[in-house]
């Protein structure tokens, strides 16, 4: 009886731990337009870009949330149409949209061909 009630308290201790675990962080997926721009010059994160870097260019709002140049080399993962790129922040996008994001040419291929110009996109900071 006295085995049996050991276990019982056990479980009890297991199961009220396993509730009480803190949820994982997850990072807030967000959506918005891509498009891409052609640079070859330092942007406004004080980086040269080059078309075949894998940066993008944030919009000026989301910037001025950030403060400023905080945004500066966050890491972003961006996917559209079941294809996906990582990029580094390192330019602001006057033209776009809150949560748009502007692709350097080689990162926009990854997710379509630039013949297509604009494409809905999902993204997140990693």
């Amino acid at each position: 009886m006295a085995g049996k009630l050991v276990t019982f308290v056990l479980f009890l201790f297991v199961a009220t731990a396993a509730a009480m675990t803190l949820p994982e962080k997850r990072q807030s997926t967000l959506a918005g337009q891509g498009t891409f721009f052609n640079s070859n010059a330092v942007g406004a994160c004080g980086v040269f870009e080059s078309d075949s870097d894998h940066i993008v260019a944030v919009s000026s709002q989301l910037r001025q949330l950030f403060g400023g140049n905080a945004v500066c080399g966050r890491r972003i993962t961006a996917s559209s149409g079941g294809r996906s790129t990582t990029v580094t922040v390192t330019d602001v996008c006057p033209g776009c949209g809150f949560l748009d994001l502007d692709f350097s040419p080689a990162a926009f291929q990854d997710l379509a061909p630039l013949a297509v110009g604009r494409i809905n996109i999902n993204w997140a900071f990693v």
